[in-house]
Parts: structure tokens; C-alpha cells; sequence
């Protein structure tokens, strides 16, 4: 298929360039500002990576900032209807209103979004580009991961930096630590675009384990794995924490047959 993937140069865009190219999709890698224009082209797909974000600090203290993927989705999704097929947009589990992130444990549906009710700026973002794809004459697809990690991450994103600290010596994590998280490797997100480009009828899908795990039991796996052995966690009160508890419900996913075929602990691996 012929393929534009705006964010070319970003953590998913990267990633989404490598594996689709290998899968011998006709890839067009773009990273410049959309702002100043889009391609003079046509194609089957696009997958629209191209976002303003900055980890958990910049979703907390650049709000404003965040706000601006707002207008890229904007022009990106008119320029859509025109030239392409169909679109496959990466929203996130943010989206989901707050109270369903108060509690561990609790699984997630895809059908439990509301209007109402969101936990930051950068999850009103993603949840206002959701209702604007609600008009699309074009076929369209939402993937919402859940804690996406993988190599080439940047250190503003909890695993990069919870085994750069590792490395040094230190076994710390932000908050109270005991938040909890359904960590997927980008691998297998990326695989669940790939499904998705062949699928006419529109589809919104989790991407998680359906595994939840606290900030401290990453970070003792992550500097147990790295050292042989595990020490006490440090927890960063000073620091962001994040919303409480995103675990997915992973059953449309597995009903498609793509659950994650990486486990956090070869994740991990890899990563050291």
C-alpha cells in the first residue's frame, strides 16, 4: 500500500517507517511542518504521528503547547478527505474519562468514552480530534495505546528514564510510585496499524497487555535486570505523577487476534 506517515522523524513515526517498510508498504516519511502544506499526492493510507508532546512535564506544565496538536489534527484531517483512503489515527488512553482511572485493577472498554470528562489538556486534544473524525467521509480508524515504551524513546517518557537512573545506580521512580500502568512494547502497536490498514469498516481498538503494574514494580524489574538484584525504590513526590490507573480491556483487541506478543520483561531486556 501506499502510505504517508506524517512525524516521520518522531518515537512512533520511526518505529511505524522501519516496520511497514519491511512489511514492503510503499512508504512516503514525512516530517516537515504541516502547517506549510502536505504532500501534492495521493495514497491508501495515513498514519498522522505528527503531535507537539514533550512526556509527562511537558503535558503538565506546557499546556498551552499541547493545545497546538488541536489545529495539526485540523489541517491534517482535511487534507485527508481529499487524498487518502482512509486514515488511522493514534489516540491515546487518555481520552477516558477520569473516574474510570482512579481505581487499579479495573479494565478499561473502548466504549466508555465520554464528553464530559478528561484528565489533562493533552487527553482534551486527543478526545476533540476523535469527535472531529466523527465527520470524516473517508474511512477511519482510532488506536488507543495505552503506556507505549520501546527503544529510541526519548528520557522525557517513564521507561528511558527509569533505566537511565537505573544505570547510574539509582532505583527511583516520579510520584508516589504506585501508580499503575498497562505497558506495551511499540512493536506491537505498530503491528495493530498495520492490521488496520486493510480494514474498510471503522474500528477503535485498545493496545495494552491487559497487565497492570506500578511505577515501583517497573522500576524493580528494570534495575533487578540490570544489576542482578533489586534495592529499595526511591519515590519522587516533587514530581508529576500522572493519572492513577490505565489498565485495557484488551478483548476487541484479542477478538482480532493482536494481543501483544512482547512481554515487559523481554521489553526490558531489549532495552538494557
Amino acid at each position: 500500500m501506499k502510505i504517508l506517515i506524517t512525524g516521520s522523524n518522531g518515537f512512533f513515526g520511526r518505529h511505524a517507517v522501519e516496520y511497514l517498510k519491511s512489511k514492503g508498504h510503499n512508504i512516503t516519511a514525512y516530517n516537515e511542518d504541516i502547517r506549510k502544506g502536505l504532500p501534492k499526492d495521493t495514497f491508501d493510507a495515513i498514519l498522522p504521528f505528527a503531535a507537539k508532546l514533550g512526556g509527562r512535564k511537558g503535558m503538565t506544565e506546557k499546556i498551552w503547547n499541547v493545545t497546538g496538536n488541536i489545529e495539526l489534527d485540523r489541517i491534517t484531517f482535511q487534507w485527508a478527505e481529499k487524498h487518502c483512503g482512509k486514515i488511522i489515527y493514534p489516540s491515546s488512553c487518555a481520552v477516558y474519562p477520569t473516574h474510570l482511572q482512579k481505581h487499579a485493577n479495573i479494565p478499561i472498554k473502548e466504549d466508555t468514552v465520554t464528553s464530559n470528562e478528561t484528565f489533562d489538556m493533552y487527553a482534551t486534544t486527543k478526545l476533540v480530534a476523535e469527535r472531529m473524525l466523527e465527520h470524516m467521509n473517508i474511512p477511519v480508524h482510532i488506536v488507543r495505546p495505552f503506556s507505549v515504551y520501546g527503544p529510541t524513546q526519548s528520557t522525557d517518557y517513564p521507561f528511558p528514564n527509569i533505566i537511565a537512573r537505573a544505570k547510574r545506580g539509582e532505583c527511583s521512580v516520579w510520584g508516589s510510585g504506585k501508580q499503575t500502568r498497562d505497558w506495551v512494547h511499540i512493536l506491537d502497536v505498530i503491528r495493530v496499524f498495520e492490521f488496520l490498514l486493510e480494514q474498510d469498516k471503522n474500528i477503535t481498538l485498545n493496545v495494552g497487555t491487559g497487565r497492570s503494574t506500578t511505577f515501583i514494580e517497573a522500576a524493580e524489574i528494570i534495575y533487578n535486570a540490570i544489576h542482578g538484584h533489586k534495592v529499595d525504590v526511591i519515590t519522587q513526590t516533587n514530581e508529576p505523577e500522572g493519572a492513577g490507573h490505565r489498565l485495557a480491556d484488551t478483548n476487541k483487541l484479542s477478538s482480532f487476534g493482536l494481543l501483544p506478543k512482547i512481554t515487559l520483561e523481554q521489553g526490558i531486556k531489549e532495552l538494557i
